[in-house]
């Protein structure tokens, strides 16, 4: 029994362990090789080689697999929201940095929980169990990071708007992603829906720059790596749990710079991973209503 749960609990949590583990690499990456950072034309070719990867894949594995049938639905449009959502400084043009994207993103889980209570998918609602993780990340990471400046609008509203995005996008594509659509469909769907929107932001910041956008095919291939496990990751687990990454990719990159760097360990930066760690932790046991079966991306 102890090894059977050991192989399901491997079985659903590998891409969420495989994207924490890209993630907190991606800015050790691009620090070293500036021309892997992300950018809207990236982003938008990674959404189209994963939708033409989920659609075709399994009908080259499979070639009586059944044809797909793309949809509008929350679940496609929240998958959609999941990968503009950290991304929604490249959007507006802000100057928004990296310290500040880590420090937005780790109320996701607070978005979460407040959606969730609002759709109906808690079966405690709204209460201190469930907002306390976000809350006690970002506050520890106010104890090694500064606090973000308020005196720019676009700064402000990319602040805004990543965790919201992201959160909301989580629990639409959880809640509705066992419906209507199978796990290949809704994947496809989620994919291009991102393109779509990618794409739609490549065109306009293109026509306002006056410059016709070169993605590298390092930022290619970090963005496509990064959009292929996060809906892996997502379709495996709870909305709550998926939103462990954004405390989990800060825990994992204060504790590599402090090993590396060798900075010495202060009260300010054990206080803070000690926050990290817990909220990771209580995030990660939380469970939904039911018990989802595993999904999968590319096949049935």
């Amino acid at each position: 029994m102890t090894q059977r749960r050991g192989i399901d609990l491997l079985r659903q949590g590998w891409p969420f362990a495989l994207l924490c583990l890209a993630a907190s690499s991606e800015g050790w990456i691009t620090d070293n090789w500036p021309q892997a950072g992300s950018t809207l034309a990236s982003e938008t070719v990674a959404c189209a080689l994963a939708a033409a990867l989920s659609f075709g894949l399994p009908i080259l594995l499979k070639p009586k697999a059944h044809p797909i049938r793309l949809s509008t639905s929350s679940a496609a449009w929240g998958g959609a929201l999941i990968l503009v959502g950290p991304a929604i400084g490249l959007f507006l043009m802000s100057s928004l940095g990296p310290a500040n994207r880590v420090l937005a993103l780790a109320l996701t889980p607070v978005v979460v929980a407040v959606a969730e209570a609002a759709l109906g998918t808690q079966e405690q609602g709204l209460s201190a169990r469930s907002l306390w993780p976000g809350l006690a990340a970002v506050s520890g990471l106010l104890l090694v990071l500064p606090e973000p400046s308020l005196a720019s609008p676009l700064n402000d509203a990319a602040l805004l708007l990543a965790p919201l995005l992201t959160g909301i996008g989580c629990t639409l594509f959880r809640r509705h992603s066992l419906e209507a659509m199978d796990a290949r469909e809704n994947a496809t769907a989620t994919f291009a829906g991102g393109c779509l929107l990618f794409g739609l932001g490549t065109a306009v910041q293109s026509t306002l720059q006056h410059t016709l956008p070169a993605p590298t095919f390092a930022a290619v291939a970090i963005d496509l790596i990064l959009t292929l496990l996060s809906i892996l990751a997502l379709q495996r687990l709870t909305a709550t749990q998926y939103a462990a990454r954004y405390v989990l990719v800060p825990l994992a990159i204060l504790s590599l710079s402090l090993f590396q760097v060798h900075a010495t360990i202060t009260a300010r930066s054990v206080t803070c991973a000690v926050l990290l760690a817990g909220a990771a932790l209580s995030l990660l046991r939380q469970s939904g209503r039911r018990e989802d079966e595993p999904l999968n991306v590319v096949a049935d």
